[in-house]
């Protein structure tokens, strides 16, 4: 198959999960109806012959949403591609080793300051994360390095321990805030709801980081052999790691800011990816972005539309539940796998 050919196909999967994702839910709405709406919207008009609440439903409510999946989704998967290469474990993803935790850590943090504070704490909200992103990623780093070389043996299990570590102080973050701890359950669950003034900028500054971790896919190939290797074709590896590990960091602070803590998307993505088109990253770069971008939405729309048809309207699962649905498995099966042979 053609890099065309395959590039062509990503995209056609992240619009039609873009269209699934807009036109279903509770209130469901044809694909044709669906493509007259946003057609109308983008010319700034109203379409013909279609009831004025389903454009409020699709253009007002769900595109925001299906939106926010897409940056969230492309930028967790992305930071979970390259985590594994970085680092050189299947297993290692923004989730897994703690970040998503730390920064979730970070975003309650500004909650709980904003009702000792102020309410204008929360708009350093994304801060805060970013701080507790990058405090987890080093700390794993620490914990997993032994003289002077990574152990990729425990590099899960120290991630496994700072996760629970923030978990746990944002469980006490819950109990001091008491009734006003609804908040930080947004954070544990991890939600595509609500809206956010922000999104504009946070797809800047997430394209933009993107863009910047695809300038060293070459490094990231040559790493992901091994650091003597990539060494010895003249890789700087720890100067990689530390501005990669910072990058990348960001990109998970700025989507757990966003959504809360979901996880498994870095995990299943990444792995999928590199089944379809092999080993590159000057390819697996942008599919992974597009392949998150699709995956997160459907996961939603999963969310928002199984329930409700099972146990009655108005219920509702967190996309977070979903992808650990979906992801838990998914780990098993590479602990599995990773028994008989290693991946990179």
């Amino acid at each position: 198959m053609s890099r065309r050919l395959r590039a062509a196909l990503f995209v056609l999967f992240l619009a039609a999960s873009f269209m699934l994702s807009v036109s279903l839910g509770p209130v469901p709405v044809p694909l044709e109806r669906t493509a007259r709406i946003l057609a109308a919207a983008v010319t700034g008009s109203e379409a013909a012959g279609i009831p004025r609440s389903l454009h409020d439903v699709v253009v007002g409510i769900r595109v925001p949403r299906v939106l926010l999946g897409m940056l969230v989704g492309a930028a967790l998967a992305v930071s979970g591609l390259i985590f594994q290469a970085l680092l050189r474990n299947p297993l290692a993803e923004p989730y897994t080793l703690g970040i998503s935790a730390g920064a979730a850590f970070g975003a309650g943090l500004a909650v709980f300051l904003s009702y000792l504070v102020g309410a204008g704490m929360k708009a350093f909200m994304p801060l805060f994360a970013f701080t507790g992103a990058l405090s987890t990623v080093f700390l794993v780093y620490f914990l997993a390095r032994t003289r002077g070389r990574i152990q990729v043996l425990t590099m899960i299990l120290a991630g496994v321990i700072v996760s629970y570590l923030f978990s746990s102080g944002l469980v006490l973050i819950m109990s001091l805030l008491g009734d006003r701890s609804h908040e930080i359950i947004y954070w544990l669950m991890g939600s595509l709801a609500g809206y956010h003034p922000r999104l504009p900028l946070a797809a800047a500054a997430v394209a933009l980081l993107v863009a910047f971790t695809f300038l060293f896919h070459r490094d990231l190939d040559l790493i992901s052999l091994g650091d003597e290797r990539a060494m010895s074709l003249g890789v700087n590896t720890d100067l990689v790691r530390l501005v990669l590990f910072s990058t990348t960091s960001l990109i998970t602070a700025v989507a757990v800011s966003m959504t809360g803590t979901i996880g498994f998307v870095g995990l299943i993505i990444p792995h999928s990816v590199r089944l379809l088109i092999g080993p590159k990253h000057q390819a697996l770069i942008p599919a992974t972005v597009a392949a998150g971008a699709a995956f997160l939405p459907l996961s939603d729309t999963l969310g928002r539309t199984l329930p409700g048809a099972l146990f009655g309207s108005g219920m509702e699962v967190p996309v977070g539940v979903v992808t650990a649905l979906f992801g838990s498995p998914f780990f098993i099966f590479l602990l599995i796998r990773g028994k008989k042979r290693y991946w990179f």
